[in-house]
Formats: structure tokens, sequence, C-alpha cells
């Protein structure tokens, strides 16, 4: 059996047209609740996209806390950009980017 993996990125956080947000993965919408009639496609790696969300709260606070010791790293022993990387996957997880 193979693992069900999340739908790759990149997700983004818009509108509905009734005014509700939601998650767009990859050009398709997640939309919670029953799919309906104008719903017509169905997401096999719901689970895994689930799991992934669950997760978000923990793996920005593990970032968050990367980025504060970020000062005591030598530029040697981290990959070059990573620091920038860190602090722009934080801002957009809070809505800065």
């Amino acid at each position: 059996m193979s693992a069900v993996t999340h739908t790759p990125g990149p997700w983004n956080v818009g509108t509905s047209a009734q005014g509700r947000e939601v998650v767009f993965l990859n050009g398709l919408t997640e939309r919670h609740g029953g799919l309906g009639p104008s719903q017509n496609w169905i997401d096999c790696n719901t689970e895994a996209n689930a799991r992934l969300v669950a997760a978000a709260p923990d793996l920005l606070a593990v970032v968050q806390e990367l980025e504060e010791s970020a000062g005591y790293w030598s530029e040697y022993d981290v990959p070059l950009g990573i620091v920038d990387r860190i602090r722009a996957a934080i801002a957009k997880a809070e809505g800065r980017s």
C-alpha cells in the first residue's frame, strides 16, 4: 500500500464568492463539508492535507524557535539563505507576506 501524501504547494488563502475564506491547493479549492454538484472534484489527499494543517501550529512554533536561535549560528553551519527562508515562512504563516 502506498503512503498518501499531502497535496503539494503552493497553497494560498482566498475568499469565496460567499465571502468565506477558503484554501486553494494547486488551483483546487479545499471545500469544507460535503461535495455538492458544483464541487465535481475529489481530492484523494484529503486525509494527508488534514494532518498537515493540524501539524501547522507545531511546525510554526519550531520554525519560530529556529529563527530566534539563528543569531547564534555560524554562516558555515547552515545552508545559504536559510534564515531568510525561515523568516519568509513565518511571515507567510502570520499573513504578513
